[in-house]
């Protein structure tokens, strides 16, 4: 987590230099801001960066750039700062607010899914100080699913149905189960495996289900999808984006599972494939003819691809190297071929660990 700390008065300067020095002993990457003349007057304050710009546009900054924000000061002046950059559960920062004496330590914003609740009891052990969290769940002592997505590496698809799921659990009302995985451990409190009840959790890689309560689930995604691919030289991303969503809408997967590309090492710089890639957020790994022909497997071979890249097949294979270098797992969708595009999907072997 990349973090900024910025404080506002004397007292707050010197519990701002102890926390930045904290981090860092940690390998935490940590900035530290306050005004200028304040950092003149405090010890060690050369450790911390001077803000030159007005409390708001320091903020946006810090909002696109870092992952958690800690104010020193006034809840209020943190309030006022982060309103105009609030955006949703899934992009928003971890915001908290401490007191400058380090008493309290609150989590302000992202609890659970930016960790700022995490991080306010981290800050409050190093000031020794207290952690104020308030999310329901938390000082309950219930099941939190955002929390639990977050521990799985699981990705949520509507986070309004967060909400129903948390107030379900906070009724004392049980939640359905329901997991295209292998579970192992014992489920928390309130969640009941393969039951149909008002409010359920459907954890998979399908895009959906004829089946009423998976399709009225809240479901939740791991990303364990590699894509192999092959194009022919100046394809564009638009093509390879059209024939990738056939293939995934004829085998009912979801975009949200997706983890990695893969390619043989000749089309590293293939454009379409990179945009390809960087506009669905994942890495793109190549590989060499002679490791990708090293690949065991049964494989849709073609003399042509062989005599051009060295290898039978480029698609299949790139992907179950990739996911055989990633932990394991087996090829789910073997070569789909149109407009000059190859494409197989592998899934990684996965399971839900409690």
């Amino acid at each position: 987590m990349k973090l900024s700390v910025i404080c506002f008065t004397e007292a707050g300067a010197r519990l701002c230099v102890k926390l930045v020095k904290e981090f860092l002993k940690s390998g935490q990457p940590c900035e530290g801001y306050g005004p200028e003349t304040l950092l003149k007057s405090c010890p060690d304050g050369n450790l911390l960066n001077p803000v030159s710009t007005s409390l708001s546009q320091w903020t946006g900054e810090q909002f696109s750039q870092k992952e958690g924000i800690v104010f020193i000061g006034a809840a209020g002046i943190a309030v006022r700062a982060i309103a105009p950059y609030i955006k949703s559960k899934a992009e928003d920062p971890a915001v908290v607010v401490m007191d400058d004496m380090g008493r309290f330590s609150i989590s302000l914003l992202s609890g659970h899914l930016g960790g700022a609740n995490e991080l306010a009891e981290r800050l409050a052990e190093m000031a020794g100080g207290q952690a104020v969290i308030t999310t329901a769940t938390d000082i309950h002592g219930r099941f939190a699913v955002d929390l639990f997505a977050k521990e799985q590496g699981l990705v949520i698809t509507e986070l309004k149905k967060i909400k129903e799921i948390s107030s379900a659990i906070l009724k004392g009302e049980n939640v359905g189960f329901h997991c295209d995985f292998p579970v192992s451990g014992e489920l928390p409190s309130g969640l009941i495996q393969g039951e149909a009840c008002r409010t359920n959790l459907w954890i998979t890689i399908k895009e959906g289900s004829r089946d009423e309560v998976l399709k009225e689930s809240l479901k939740l995604v791991p990303r364990i999808l590699v894509l192999g691919i092959g194009c022919r030289k100046g394809v564009p991303a638009e093509t390879i984006e059209k024939v990738v969503d056939r293939a995934f809408k004829e085998w009912n997967l979801s975009f949200e599972g997706l983890s990695a590309c893969a390619s043989i090492d000749i089309k590293k710089e293939e454009q379409g494939i990179c945009q390809f890639a960087s506009a669905k957020g994942v890495p793109f790994y190549t590989y060499p003819a002679e490791v990708l022909a090293k690949t065991e497997g049964e494989f849709s071979s073609s003399s042509f691809v062989k005599q051009v890249t060295g290898v039978d097949n480029v698609c299949e294979r790139a992907a179950l190297t990739c996911v055989k270098e990633l932990g394991g797992g087996k090829l789910l969708v073997r070569k789909q071929a149109a407009e000059g595009v190859t494409a197989a999907v592998a899934v990684r072997d996965w399971k839900v660990s409690l």
